[in-house]
């Protein structure tokens, strides 16, 4: 078997999940944006600031990642082919390919598995299309990278992360936060880590939780503070010893010492270092309405934010265009 059929069946599965989710939030009356977010650290200094010297920095205990589709093909480029992307982006990788139908992929907890039988073909019912939510579209679609270009260039700011992407913004008990670094996969703090959270009332709402990890120097002496928690993970990889591999989801044990406690090497004993002194927290929540570009301010952080109300029309165009993309059906497999 070629990976033409896992690849596909991966996109298959973003593109089934996109379909269950939008049409449920169409039905639910859910209105759609278009969300272009820029998040850029200042790098000059900072001298006379005075910042929390241990903030309270965490995670949320759900939440949800943004799927972008060259990240999702180049993590398709391993040993590990077989993938299955659910409904909060996380994307799952499998070294062998699950027999007969999805039904015997390991079900995961709040993870959706279309019938690849079935998944090239939408429900009859499936009407308007709509795009899948929360996919990063093309650069070219950014408004904001001329701006974003000049910054870099002047040196005084670095551009920390810059996606576009639509959704459908829910009230604030059912949006989820969506996390912006992936920390979580490479076991690395990243600079910029966090979460931006938007929700809908009478008005738009964006709550930012994010912290910008930092060399520190306008901190006095030598003190620095704990290592920030990494972020939840986006990748995970399945890995079925050969003993085993007719039993998906196996408990496996460590090896253990002679006192029944897991053996570590010096660097897991220890854990990766934290390479930062300092991280500094940008905690805000803003009412912004839409089609207006708002700025968030802030002496170590910066973030731009423009959100557009999308109509059916609209939507129709993108889903159309996701399709004609090659996004769903005709990506290649790694080296076919």
């Amino acid at each position: 078997m070629t990976q033409a059929l896992p690849v596909r069946f991966s996109y298959c599965l973003i593109a089934c999940l996109g379909l269950l989710i939008s049409q449920s939030s169409y039905a639910q009356g859910a209105r759609w944006f278009q969300v272009e977010l820029l998040v850029f650290s200042h790098e000059g200094a900072s001298d006379g600031e005075q910042f929390e010297p241990t903030p309270l920095l965490s995670y949320p205990g759900a939440s949800r990642f943004l799927i972008e589709p060259q990240r999702v093909k180049a993590n398709m480029q391993t040993a590990y082919p077989y993938s299955v992307i659910d409904e909060f982006g996380r994307q799952f990788l499998t070294e062998s390919a699950p027999s007969g139908s999805a039904s015997d992929i390991p079900r995961r907890q709040n993870t959706q598995v279309a019938d690849p039988d079935t998944a090239l073909t939408p429900p009859a019912n499936a009407r308007p299309l709509l795009p899948t939510p929360f996919v990063a579209l093309p650069a070219a679609q950014r408004e904001f990278n001329g701006k974003a270009a000049y910054m870099q260039r002047s040196g005084r700011y670095q551009t920390l992360f810059h996606q576009s992407w639509a959704q459908p913004v829910l009230g604030k008990g059912s949006a989820l936060p969506l996390i912006l670094d992936r920390s979580g996969d490479t076991g690395q703090w990243s600079r910029l880590q966090g979460s931006v959270t938007l929700h809908l009332s009478r008005y738009l709402h964006l709550e930012t939780n994010l912290w910008l990890n930092t060399s520190g120097d306008y901190l006095p002496g030598e003190w620095r503070m704990p290592a920030p928690p990494l972020g939840p993970p986006s990748l995970i990889v399945e890995t079925l010893p050969e003993e085993t591999s007719e039993g998906f989801g196996e408990q496996w044990v460590a090896s253990t010492d002679a006192d029944g406690e897991p053996e570590l090497g010096a660097e897991e004993s220890l854990g990766p270092l934290y390479p930062y002194r300092h991280a500094v927290l940008l905690q805000q929540k803003r009412r912004m309405r839409s089609t207006e570009v708002h700025y968030i301010d802030h002496p170590k952080l910066g973030v731009v934010i423009k959100i557009t109300p999308l109509t059916e029309e609209d939507l129709e165009i993108m889903a159309s265009d996701e399709v004609a993309s090659g996004f769903v059906l005709n990506t290649p497999a790694a080296g076919n």
